[in-house]
C-alpha cells in the first residue's frame, strides 16, 4: 500500500514539473520571432502625431479623439455596471391637497373633583349648626365659614343641603345633609 502512494506522488510531481516547463520552451521562441516596429515603419502622419505627443503639444484633432474616447469609456462603464440599483417603482403623480383649517374646540373649563366627604350627622346648637363629615378615617366637625384642609370652604348649611366651595377653582358644590327634623 505504501509503495502505491509513493508511486502516485512521483507521477504527480513529475507531471506537474513537465507542465511547468512546457511554456518556457514553446512561448519564448514565438516572442523572440515577433517583429519589433521601429520609427522607420511608421507612416509620416503617425510620426507627426508621435512627435507632437513627445513635445507635449496636442492638436485639435487629438483633443477631439480623446474626448470621444472618454465619452465611449463612460458609456461602457455605465452600461456594464452590474450592481447599479434598478427599480421598477414609479412614483404616483402628486395630487394637490386643499388646506383645510383645523378647528379645535376651545379647551374645557376645569371641573372640581367630586366631593371626598361623606355626611355622618349634624348638631343644631342654638348658636350655630355643626355638621360631621368623614373622609377616609378622618372626621371633620365644620360650620359655616370653616376651611377644610385648605381646599374646601363651607359657605352655607340649610336643613337639607350644605354648600362647599372648592378653593383652587372657586367652584361651588353641594352635599346632601339629610332632611329637616
Amino acid at each position: 500500500m505504501e509503495h502505491r502512494k509513493r508511486l502516485y506522488w512521483v507521477i504527480f510531481l513529475g507531471l506537474a514539473g513537465v507542465i511547468a516547463i512546457i511554456p518556457e520552451y514553446f512561448f519564448t521562441e514565438e516572442s523572440a520571432s515577433m517583429p519589433v516596429q521601429t520609427r522607420a515603419d511608421f507612416s509620416p502622419q503617425e510620426q507627426g502625431q508621435l512627435a507632437t505627443l513627445r513635445s507635449g503639444q496636442k492638436s485639435v484633432s487629438m483633443r477631439k479623439q480623446e474626448g470621444s474616447i472618454r465619452r465611449e469609456k463612460q458609456a461602457v462603464e455605465t452600461s456594464t455596471d452590474l450592481f447599479a440599483p434598478h427599480s421598477w417603482y414609479v412614483a404616483p403623480p402628486r395630487v394637490p391637497v386643499a388646506v383645510v383649517p383645523v378647528y379645535s374646540p376651545p379647551p374645557r373649563r376645569p371641573v372640581a373633583p367630586p366631593l371626598p366627604f361623606r355626611f355622618i350627622g349634624k348638631l343644631d346648637d342654638s348658636q350655630k349648626m355643626l355638621v360631621f363629615l368623614q373622609r377616609g378615617e378622618e372626621v371633620h366637625v365644620v360650620s359655616v365659614g370653616d376651611v377644610i384642609d385648605g381646599t374646601y370652604r363651607v359657605d352655607g348649611v340649610t336643613d337639607d343641603r350644605m354648600t362647599l366651595v372648592y378653593l383652587p377653582l372657586q367652584a361651588t358644590q353641594s352635599l346632601n345633609v339629610g332632611s329637616k327634623l
